[in-house]
Order: structure tokens, then sequence, then C-alpha cells
């Protein structure tokens, strides 16, 4: 059985069943309104930040990482489907809860979509300009029920063209994905008053997230406090909700297992589960002011500190003052930081903390935001305060776009692939990039991975020493007379630049470029 077919096809009548269905009686029951030209014009303003600057950043290793793993892990599963149904079924939901494997489903159905589109840098990052799109139209049908209409207009308007929501929905990740999940269970929650089914499509939303990233259930809370924020269901809905958490929950059953065991562990009492994990270490205001950035300004770090203020003080404002139920703002309250503080505490003992995990909240705080600034009196200030909080924004859409931010191992591979001969060795400082250059350099070479030299005893001195270091590099070049130095994140591996010292010490350096992120250096040897 070809996996190719079935998951594609069961992928795609599941969201023709649930999603295209409900929309398609939507439209009916609402036949008769006149086309909202301002809502098609805030749809195509979203499409076009997005496709028009699609492939001005190279692809990262990220990103590689997704198109990579969804090969690997689509291949596995087919394998196991030549061998039987069974088998294949068995395989899947092995996959699905791998422990350490984040994103599994995301990674899988990203593959399948290269199988149609295929794996070019706009294909790659497509989906996830369609899943943004989708979020700002979601969001527009979801604000309007609980929110005055020039706040959702507003709150809709900043997903459109927040650089952050702009850059996430131009990854190959799956990051806009997952706001448009989020969001599509709010809004099936939101039907369930009138039809039950809601819930369980809510359900499935929800579980989707959940394997897609397994940080989403941070957003379960807010999901929770969301529903509860408009009283009066009746008692026939509670049982469709209780019935819908409790397939949630048999469903997130085979990852939670895993995911309990990154938090805490029994040893004679229950532990938390501490150490390293590459990330840096983030206070939690510091996280909070990361993300205040994030969905002020974007990913660029180049605009003054002030940047995150304007949008930061209009969403406190919408929280004590907006035009609101105050179960309304506070269900967006904890929408907007309850996956923060959870994040944080977490992160106190294992760093875990990076804004984009929270990009899921981004709908929340623009919604503030909108309240806040609708509260504002006079109509001259009001236009200031949005001006303030658009600057930052447009500049950050502007560096987005234009400004180089992500690793350039597509001019970096173009370079190489000039002035490459058979018989040149390419060596990797960070053998991890190997893969991002790969994707560029689509020829046959020879490559090997420099030494890992930054690893340390738990008192901290180096596993490897200079002489050991340079025996190994002596053994990797021998006989080249032409050695490619690929030179990125150099601090990450080798942090006493030993590699580059020795190919500067013993080789002859005839060329090299400079790219963001990344150096390429050619030497010759005797």
């Amino acid at each position: 059985m070809n996996l190719k077919v079935p998951l594609f096809a069961f992928l795609t009548g599941l969201g023709i069943s649930l999603g295209v269905g409900r929309a398609i009686r939507a439209g009916l029951r609402s036949a008769r309104r006149p086309p909202d030209l301002r809502l098609i014009l805030l749809i195509l303003l979203a499409f076009a930040l997005r496709v028009s600057s699609l492939t001005a950043q190279p692809l990262w290793r990220d990103e590689v990482d997704a198109l990579r793993f969804g090969r690997d892990l689509s291949a596995e599963v087919e394998g196991a489907f030549q061998r039987g149904a069974q088998a294949g079924w068995e395989a899947l939901g092995a996959l699905l809860t791998r422990p350490g494997f984040n994103g599994p489903l995301y990674f899988i159905g990203l593959f399948q979509w290269v199988r149609l589109a295929g794996d070019s840098e706009f294909a790659l990052r497509f989906p996830s300009v369609g899943f943004g799109v989708l979020a700002v139209a979601l969001s527009v049908a979801l604000f309007r029920r609980d929110l005055p209409p020039s706040v959702a207009r507003l709150t809709a308007w900043f997903l459109a063209a927040a650089p952050f929501m702009v850059w996430y929905g131009q990854e190959a990740k799956m990051y806009s994905l997952l706001v448009f999940l989020f969001l599509a269970a709010w809004g099936a929650g939101e039907t369930a008053r009138r039809d039950p089914v809601g819930w369980l499509e809510a359900a499935l939303w929800l579980g989707l997230g959940l394997y897609s990233h397994i940080l989403f259930a941070l957003f379960l809370p807010a999901f929770l406090g969301l529903t509860l924020a408009r009283g009066g269901w009746p008692r026939k809905a509670w049982v469709g909700m209780a019935i819908a958490g409790a397939l949630l929950l048999l469903a997130d059953l085979p990852l939670l297992r895993w995911q309990i065991e990154q938090v805490i562990r029994w040893d004679g009492g229950i532990r938390p589960v501490c150490g390293e994990t590459g990330f840096p270490r983030v206070l939690p205001l510091e996280g909070l002011g990361m993300l205040a950035w994030g969905l002020a300004v974007g990913v660029w770090g180049g605009f003054p500190d002030w940047g995150l203020l304007p949008l930061a003080g209009l969403m406190a404002l919408g929280i004590l003052t907006g035009r609101a139920p105050w179960r309304t703002r506070g269900a967006l309250a904890l929408w907007a930081l309850s996956p923060w503080a959870l994040l944080s505490l977490l992160s106190l003992c294992r760093p875990l903390f990076v804004e984009r995990y929270l990009i899921a909240a981004a709908p929340a705080w623009f919604a503030l935001a909108a309240l806040g600034w609708e509260r504002i009196p006079g109509r001259i200030p009001r236009m200031l305060a949005l001006a303030l909080a658009l600057t930052p924004m447009a500049v950050g859409l502007w560096a987005q776009a234009a400004q180089p931010i992500k690793s350039d191992f597509r001019s970096a591979a173009r370079v190489v692939a000039a002035e490459y001969r058979p018989g040149d060795l390419i060596l990797f400082h960070i053998g991890y990039v190997q893969y991002v250059f790969d994707y560029y350099f689509r020829q046959p070479y020879e490559g090997v991975w420099a030494p890992a030299t930054n690893y340390r005893t738990p008192e901290g001195k180096y596993l490897l020493g200079e002489a050991e270091v340079a025996a190994r590099m002596a053994s990797l070049v021998r006989g080249r007379k032409v050695v490619w130095l690929i030179y990125s994140e150099a601090a990450m591996w080798d942090d006493r630049d030993l590699v580059r010292r020795w190919l500067d010490a013993h080789g002859r350096l005839t060329e090299r470029w400079g790219f963001p992120l990344v150096e390429v250096r050619r030497y010759e040897f005797p």
C-alpha cells in the first residue's frame, strides 16, 4: 500500500468535509449580504505581503530539516505499509508519538505537498502562506462576534500585516499552521452552541495542533477560557464538551507520556527535570519583552528599543479599559499571557523559551491592542497612536524583505559550485549545516564534518585538546590539493576556532567569500 495517495486523500477529504462544508453552509446563510470589499482587500493584502517576498530570504536549517524529516518519515511509514496495512498504521502511530520528535504530523503533511508541488523554496513555504491568510479570514469572523466592528477589523489588519505573522507565514515550518488551528478550534467551539458536532471538530483541530507541535498544549487553558467566557451554555453543550474533551485526552495520551517525562520525573518523589537544552536561559520578564518585540517589530533587531512600547501600551489599555465585557477581556488576557507564563515556568529549569513557540497568542495580543486603541479619546490622538504602533511594523516588514537575516547558504553553494572540481574536499565547520548546503548544492561532491571541539567534562575541561584536533584535521585533509571550508556559527561547535586556525597554518588561503552568517574559504595544500 502506497502512502502517497491514501494519506493525502485522507487529509484532503477531512479538510473538505469539515472545513469547506461548514464554509459553504455559512455562505448560504449570508448569501443575501453584499460582499465585504474591505474584507476582500484585507485578505488580498495578507496574501500579497507573504507571497511578494516569499523567497527573499534563503532557507535556514530548520526549514530544510522539515523537508528532510518529512521525506524520511514518509519513507519509513510507506515501507511499513508495503508489509501490510496493520504494520503501516502501527508504524504511523509509533512515529507520531516517538519521544523527542516534535511536529511529525506537519513534516509528513509537508512532504505530501512537496510531492505535488516540488521542493523549491516557493513551494516549501507556500502552505504557510495559505494558513496565514486563512487565519486572517477566520479572525474577522470570530472577533466581530464579541468585539466592536472597528476593533475586529483592526485586529485582522494587525494579523495580516504584522511582520511577525508575515515572517512565519513565509517559513516552511508549522507556526502559521498553529495560529490557524487554534482559531479554527475556537470557531468550532463557538458553533457548538447550536450544533454539538462543533465540539468534535474543535477536538480535531486541537488534536492536530498537539501532533504538529508539542508546545501547542500550552494553549489548551486559553481555549478553555475562551469557551467559558461566553456563559449561558445549554446542558447539552456541556455534555458535548465533556465528550470532546475526553476524546482529545484519549488522542493525546500517547504524547502525554513523554511530554510529562520532559517536565517531571519520579525520584523518591516528584522532581522537575532540569538540564541544558541548547537554548539560552531566558528570565520570565525578558521572555515577555522578547514576545512583545516580536509582535510589534518582527524578527529584525535593528529598530530602536521603543518599538515594542506602542503596541504593548495599547494592549495594557485594552485589558484595563477596553469596550468589551470583563469576561471577554479576561479570556483574551488569558489567551495572550498564559502560554508565556507556562513556557517561562518550564524554562526556569530547562531552557525552552523561544518567542515563535507562542505565535498562536498573537491574535489575542492584537485584539487587546485594538480594544485599547479604540478607548483613546479623539480622532487625532487615535491616529497618532495607530501611527506609533504601525511604524515599527512597517519598518520591520521592509527589513524582513530587504535585509539579509537568515544564513545565506544559497549564495555559499553558488560560489562553490562555480569553482568546485572533482577531488576537492568540502569541510563543514558545523556538520549539521551540510543538510542546508546540500539543498542548494545539487551535484556530487566529497564532504566531511570538522571535529566538534566544544564538548567539555563536568569540570569544564575541553575533551579535545589542540594536538588531538590537529591530528584529526591532518587525517581529514590528507592527500587533498583543495579544501573548501563552509564556516558558519563557529562558536556553537568550536569557540577556540581551532579548525580555521589549523587550516590557516597548514594551507594557503586562495579565496574567501563572506555572506550573512556564512563564510566560504578555499585552501590549497602542497
